[in-house]
């Protein structure tokens, strides 16, 4: 394994466990409240006036570190039926070229949510009921597209790699998950 796929995984590992870590941090802060206002709804018929607000604006910084997270690590899922049967370097420069297309697709996204976060923090926006502040979470939507951007092209760069002949290195998911970075069989490539 070359220097860079040896950065690269230890990389990945390392902000794998900060994404799944913070989605942890958020489902926490929505569990909690969430198991609080059914005690208090319980007992004292009291219902806690920004739990609803809270747990939905958790879920979306639960959602904004698992995406990337589950980039990270290859484990979303794919249909290939159209490459399937192309041979690993034809099926590669396909797949790298569609990175890039979703690399501009996704870095205007990123531009887009930016931008609204910004506009958003300039009026201090709230939630209507509880008056939670809402424009923090805009930004954490636009840094998890952003770091969701940046793991899809560490991927388009791999495919690029593979498509050009070299070997690379797979994430542990996508190469069998048996805690060594070939996959275990002594050199499995993407």
């Amino acid at each position: 394994m070359n220097k860079y796929d040896e950065k690269k995984l230890k990389a990945a590992d390392k902000a794998g466990s900060a994404f799944a870590l913070i989605s942890g941090v958020f489902l926490c802060i929505s569990t909690v409240f969430m198991f609080l206002n059914m005690v208090t709804r319980t007992v004292a018929d009291v219902n806690i006036r920004f739990v609803y607000e809270l747990c939905g604006l958790c879920a979306a910084g639960v959602a904004s570190f698992a995406i990337p997270y589950a980039t990270l690590k290859s484990a979303h899922s794919t249909m290939d039926i159209i490459t399937s049967h192309l041979k690993p370097r034809a099926r590669a420069a396909l797949e790298a070229v569609s990175g890039l297309v979703t690399i501009v697709v996704m870095s205007f996204t990123v531009y887009i949510l930016s931008t609204y976060a910004y506009q958003r923090t300039l009026v201090l926006e709230t939630t209507t009921t509880s008056k939670l502040p809402t424009y923090m979470f805009r930004w954490v939507y636009a840094l998890g597209m952003l770091l969701t951007t940046a793991a899809v092209i560490v991927e388009t760069v791999d495919r690029f790699r593979t498509a050009a002949g070299k070997d690379v290195a797979a994430a542990l998911e996508e190469s069998g998950d048996s805690g060594k970075p070939d996959g275990g069989d002594g050199g499995e490539t993407v």
